[in-house]
């Protein structure tokens, strides 16, 4: 995925100036039918980062697509299910923003990158409400 930084632009007040782009690395596929079962799954697999067998960068991924599902009229998502994708994938977009700069981000190893766990477990929450 390609990240543009966007923020006001000093000297022109009322424009915005791009300050750098990065590109997340590409990672493994999560094979798992898109389902709510699945994305339980995946975020308890999350909680025990030693023994996952998916990476955060993965999950994230596996979430946005399992999001994009929910437009799939032959074949809908639970859109309270699609909604915990959804923030899972913005999570992730968030934190990378917001934890690391720019020149970092270039050269990131994104499937190094964990999200706090209690985001897991806050969305298993949900799920199971």
């Amino acid at each position: 995925m390609v990240q543009d930084n966007i923020q006001p632009d000093p000297e022109q007040p009322g424009r915005l100036q791009q300050t750098g782009m990065w590109t997340e690395t590409n990672c493994q596929v999560i094979d798992l039918p898109l389902t709510k079962e699945s994305l339980v799954l995946v975020l308890r697999s999350a909680l025990d980062a030693e023994q996952s067998p998916y990476t955060h960068q993965e999950i994230a991924w596996w979430a946005d697509n399992f999001h994009q599902a929910q437009f799939d009229y032959e074949n809908p998502v639970d859109e309270t299910v699609a909604d915990v994708a959804l923030d899972l994938h913005l999570q992730w977009q968030m934190y990378l923003d917001n934890t690391y700069t720019r020149e970092e981000l270039q050269n990131l190893d994104f499937s190094k990158v964990r999200l706090p766990a209690e985001y897991f477990s806050n969305w298993l929450e949900q799920l199971e409400a």
